[in-house]
């Protein structure tokens, strides 16, 4: 269990260890999403829930986020119209 938890942060760019700046939400997620498993986006779900009391940095984190899902959506459509 606590592997897939690791593994789930490590994908969504929270895990932790010397890589903080490169994991801001790390500490977010732990604070304000402690109880959701991670794993088919319910974390991100979390923690988009609770924008407005993110870190700057994992705010920053998630609105990449979210820009880099809404261009490959894009690029999708227009490969498939």
């Amino acid at each position: 269990m606590r592997v897939r938890w690791l593994l789930a942060l490590g994908l969504l760019g929270l895990a932790p260890g010397a890589f903080a700046q490169e994991r801001p939400c790390m500490a977010d997620a732990a604070r304000l999403c402690p109880d959701v498993e991670p794993g088919e986006g319910a974390q991100m779900q979390c923690l988009k829930a609770h924008k407005s009391e993110l870190s700057p940095a994992c705010k920053k984190k998630v609105m990449s986020a979210k820009i880099k899902h809404m261009e490959k959506q894009q690029l999708e459509q227009q490969q498939n119209p």
